[in-house]
């Protein structure tokens, strides 16, 4: 059979879609799952080709299957909006919906464009699903799927989750050969993604990756992972797994393979500080495989933060993990959750501990409950717009304590004292002759310098957070139809509390 695999396109709002655009890597693996069966597969990215020219594209490709990735929730959406149209071009062409947030909420996703959505592992899933359908078999026997019979879901049973990711294909990363040179991370590119493990054994209540993987982690061989690498053609490389350098061992083998294998890349990691205060020697190893900078979720400043969120952590960590990493010269990019029930003080804190360390890279995120994450099961009843797109972790979609104007202005604030702070430890004059450094020796492009620098100075603005938060009442009103979620239709907004 054919198959287009489709990458929604991007929404109108802030978010992670503004600091990072990666290639759909899920996407690739269920295409390295399908054509070994025979079936000839296609990825149109309409992020980058636009909805009009990838519509057509997939049009031309003539395909009787056509899967849409939803991982995020502020793309529930534009999703169903693809689904519809391509239902309107295609005719009679089956739709199935996968992805991290199809598969934390299936049932929104009952929509008459929608024939089912793949629960779990697309790898897993899509072959038999497939299979089936070129045999006209019934789908029911299929596991892992929700189907729509009539507006009402039927679910198929659990999803198989193969316990050695060795035996997983190779992702198809021809398929999207003419969109790489697009994928970036901050001033990075061209990117690419690279999974060395899958899950997370530890249960944060904002985090939907443990439940999407069940509680279970499966980590692939530093044989498998260095295959991989080198089958990849980016300078930068984004390792996607949550929790990296989890299992001690392999984190030392894996470099070891790396170095022996002549491979030297930027690599962009996720690991947890307790990590890094235990075993410092695996970062010292990893800055030999190339360029290393380390993204720390340290969510919060003090140990009574930390356990509101069930970080399973302590703040002693995160200030130790950074003096290692400056006494290692290794490039770190800590981030914050800011909580809406923040009063003055609590921003004033961490601006406090942000000048403390000196740590000018902070991010930060604001607390935001996703649906099927413990957090959203605990405080669904005061969430305040039905409105996804504000659900990007830069606005506030629980009640703030402060006016919604005040809380704002405090927000954009931390953005501002992170960059001061920046010129406060790098200098003015530094910054900018590193930056431009980087960009005559094309370890940055210009696009990407000036969308980071423009990103830097949006969010530095309380205005642009309002703005979003005003255009919501008429983008509910255009999707008032679009999915079956409790609040899908909701009209407007409820402010502060």
């Amino acid at each position: 059979m054919k198959i287009s695999l489709i990458k929604p396109h991007t929404g109108g709002v802030l978010g992670l879609e503004m600091i990072t655009f990666v290639e759909p890597l899920g996407l690739e693996y269920v295409a390295g799952a399908l054509e070994p069966e025979g079936h000839r597969c296609q990825i149109v990215d309409l992020r980058i080709d636009g909805v009009d020219a990838g519509v057509a594209r997939c049009r031309a490709f003539e395909p009787q299957v056509v899967g849409l990735q939803c991982n995020f929730t502020t793309e529930r959406f534009r999703t169903v909006e693809v689904a519809r149209r391509i239902k309107r071009e295609l005719g009679d062409v089956f739709v199935v919906v996968g992805g991290h947030d199809a598969s934390r909420d299936p049932a929104w996703f009952l929509d008459r464009a929608i024939d089912a959505v793949a629960l779990g592992d697309g790898e897993e899933v899509m072959p038999p699903l497939l299979d089936a359908l070129e045999g006209g078999r019934a789908l029911d026997r299929i596991p892992g799927l929700m189907l729509n019979r009539g507006g009402e879901p039927h679910f198929t049973g659990h999803a198989p989750a193969r316990r050695d990711l060795d035996r997983l294909p190779m992702p198809a990363r021809h398929l999207i050969r003419r969109y790489a040179p697009h994928y970036y991370f901050n001033y990075h590119k061209p990117l690419a993604l690279l999974e060395t493990a899958r899950g997370c054994p530890f249960k944060c209540n904002f985090c939907s990756v443990w439940k999407f993987h069940e509680s279970t982690f499966r980590e692939k061989s530093p044989e498998r992972v260095v295959e991989e690498l080198l089958a990849i053609d980016a300078d930068h490389v984004f390792i996607t797994d949550d929790i990296f350098w989890m299992n001690v061992k392999r984190a030392r083998e894996l470099a070891r393979q790396i170095k022996a294998a002549g491979i030297k890349k930027s690599f962009k990691i996720q690991t947890r500080t307790d990590i890094i205060c235990r075993h410092p020697e695996i970062v010292e190893m990893w800055k030999e495989c190339g360029e290393l900078s380390i993204f720390l979720g340290l969510e919060k400043i003090d140990d009574e933060g930390l356990k509101s969120v069930n970080k399973s952590n302590k703040a002693a960590n995160n200030d130790r993990a950074i003096e290692i990493l400056r006494d290692l010269g290794v490039g770190y990019t800590p981030n914050f959750i800011v909580d809406p029930d923040w009063d003055r003080r609590h921003f004033a804190e961490l601006r406090r501990w942000i000048s403390r360390t000196g740590s000018y890279n902070s991010g930060f995120s604001i607390l935001t409950p996703l649906p099927g994450t413990d957090l959203w099961d605990e405080v669904k009843g005061r969430v305040t717009t039905g409105d996804w797109e504000l659900y990007d972790i830069a606005h506030a979609v629980l009640p703030t304590r402060l006016s919604q104007e005040e809380f704002y202005a405090e927000y954009a604030g931390l953005w501002r004292h992170a960059l001061k702070v920046r010129y406060r430890e790098r200098g003015f004059l530094r910054t900018y002759l590193q930056l431009g450094f980087a960009l005559a020796t094309r370890q940055v492009t210009l696009e990407a310098l000036k969308k980071g620098m423009n990103l830097s100075q949006r969010f530095s603005r309380p205005e642009t957070f309002l703005r979003g938060h005003r255009r919501s009442a008429v983008r509910l009103a255009e999707v008032a139809d679009l999915g079956a979620g409790p609040l899908a239709a909701q009209p407007a907004e409820r402010t502060a509390a």
